[in-house]
């Protein structure tokens, strides 16, 4: 299965944020649309990611400001780590490790069409390890039929 694939199954879209916006309204956004983290667009293209993490960062790095004071470019994280729609999920889940990132933009023709976590990475994991064991469990019983017989 690809990413695209999961992502289908999901049935999640992305989340933007313009980076004109401030941190306050990002942590409404967030709270509303039930997600952890952002994607933050300039001029309508991508530019970064605002997730729960970043919200620390930021009380940190600008402590006596309001979040309501505190511009979204000023917060979010830069670096955006992305996947490709048709690339396999155990090459994103080991991206997202490697990278130590929770959340990973899908990408397909240059456009972020949605996002996933590591915990819908894991958990198509323990999934496909549960249908593994299922297909092995009845294969044992398989051949202990056959002994018997």
């Amino acid at each position: 299965m690809n990413v695209e694939q999961l992502l289908t199954e999901k049935g999640r879209g992305v989340a933007t944020i313009a980076d004109t916006e401030s941190v306050e309204r990002a942590i409404k956004e967030m709270t509303t649309q039930q997600t952890s983290a952002l994607i933050v667009t300039h001029d309508g293209q991508p530019v970064g990611l605002f997730a729960e993490r970043d919200v620390l960062r930021c009380h940190l790095k600008y402590p006596e400001q309001p979040f309501s004071a505190i511009r979204l470019c000023d917060a979010m994280t830069r670096q955006l780590i992305v996947a490709e729609a048709g690339e396999e999920i155990r090459m994103a889940m080991a991206m997202m490790i490697k990278a130590d990132i929770r959340h990973l933009p899908v990408v397909k023709d240059e456009q972020v069409v949605g996002m996933l976590t590591i915990s819908d990475l894991v958990e198509h994991q323990v999934q496909a390890l549960e249908a593994d064991l299922h297909y092995l469990q009845e294969y044992i019983s398989d051949l202990q039929d056959a002994k018997e017989d």
